[in-house]
């Protein structure tokens, strides 16, 4: 490795956008509160932005392993859990780190490094299903990074590591299946490839499953995986996930005065109220204003600015998705981090080819 560190227009902007998320997140700035948890991250991610190309490909080719470490743990876990008599197990309990989950009087159970609690734990067909969770508290944010690990290795390997996909769909977590579906779309529309053995695999198993399940089973995978996001017809699936109380609030906010439209009233602001279940775009809007919303724009449009088009296909839909549903990773640096990690680590390696993923 001749070089560590490199010095370009992009990455002093990217430092600089970073140091202003950490503000605007972080510091008490516009009546929000000091969050050491969002400011010290985002500090510190105004240094990564300047390591070597070749130290993201190798940070990334630790990251999937560990991800698949952790993927291969939690269905392990899950087999184990939904075989084995209650409390078979080891275990020991945590009070939650969320504050929704506080409010909630949710229970952690800690297997070593798997974490698990009552309410990702689903009634199939007479087993008790535990949702894998890995490391994270909660199935849909395990699934959301499951998924752009998926998506970095289909650029740098241009594969899928099964273990993931499983442990992904073992999520339940409707964001995963939406990333799956936008990688397959890619397959086929953008690099025109058509992994005919994936496909017949999932159409047997899909097939063998539809057959032998009863309605029951099926009804039941159904509303857990998909169904549960719509909850009654005349709400849409984002309002399904919420409740009247943080709705009103929303309502009101967007009637507030001017500063506090900019500044918004703080990160993490909603999560105190228990009476208030938002995790989407309105709470991003609601903490951070639309400072926020306009730093984050700024931020990925540096981090996209060089990226081909048909990579942007790929990736833009999953930032899209991530928040509208859950905006509240956007207040955490390693959602950016990863990001310029995988097209850093997938450039170091294709100009070691032919090809690259930056424009010319």
């Amino acid at each position: 490795m001749q070089r560590q560190l490199v010095f370009t227009k992009q990455r002093y902007i990217l430092a600089f956008l970073f140091f202003l998320l950490g503000v605007s997140f972080g510091l008490p700035v516009g009546g929000h509160s000091w969050t050491a948890k969002i400011f010290l991250p985002l500090l510190t991610s105004v240094f990564i932005v300047f390591f070597d190309n070749q130290v993201y490909y190798i940070t990334f080719d630790y990251f999937r392993k560990m991800m698949i470490f952790f993927a291969a743990s939690s269905v392990l876990l899950s087999v184990l859990l939904l075989f084995l008599p209650a409390n078979a197990l080891p275990y020991f309990e945590m009070e939650p780190v969320s504050a929704a989950h506080l409010n909630k009087h949710i229970i952690y159970r800690v297997y070593g490094f798997i974490l698990s609690y009552d309410t990702i734990i689903f009634d199939i067909g007479g087993f008790h299903f535990l949702r894998t969770t890995g490391p994270m508290t909660e199935p849909g944010h395990f699934g959301i990074l499951l998924g752009l690990t998926l998506s970095m290795e289909k650029l740098l390997y241009a594969k899928r590591t099964p273990i993931l996909v499983i442990c992904g769909c073992m999520t339940f977590s409707t964001a995963f299946f939406v990333i799956l579906v936008i990688l397959e779309v890619y397959n086929m529309f953008i690099i025109r490839k058509f992994h005919w053995k994936w496909y017949v695999c999932a159409v047997v198993i899909l097939l063998a499953f539809l057959i032998l399940a009863d309605s029951v089973l099926l009804n039941a995978v159904w509303e857990y995986s998909i169904g549960r996001n719509f909850g009654v017809e005349e709400v849409n699936i984002l309002d399904g996930r919420t409740n009247n109380t943080a709705l009103f609030i929303y309502d009101k906010f967007l009637k507030s005065s001017f500063p506090l439209l900019l500044w918004g009233h703080g990160t993490f602001a909603l999560e105190v109220n228990e009476n208030v279940v938002l995790s989407d775009y309105r709470e991003f809007l609601y903490d951070s204003g639309f400072i926020g919303l306009l730093l984050v724009c700024l931020t990925f449009y540096v981090i996209f600015m060089k990226v081909r088009v048909r990579y942007l296909c790929l990736f833009l839909p999953i930032i899209i998705i991530i928040f509208l549903h859950r905006a509240w990773m956007f207040w955490y640096c390693y959602l950016y981090i990863l990001l310029i990690v995988g097209f850093g680590a997938y450039t170091y390696k294709a100009n070691c080819g032919k090809n690259s993923i930056l424009k010319n």
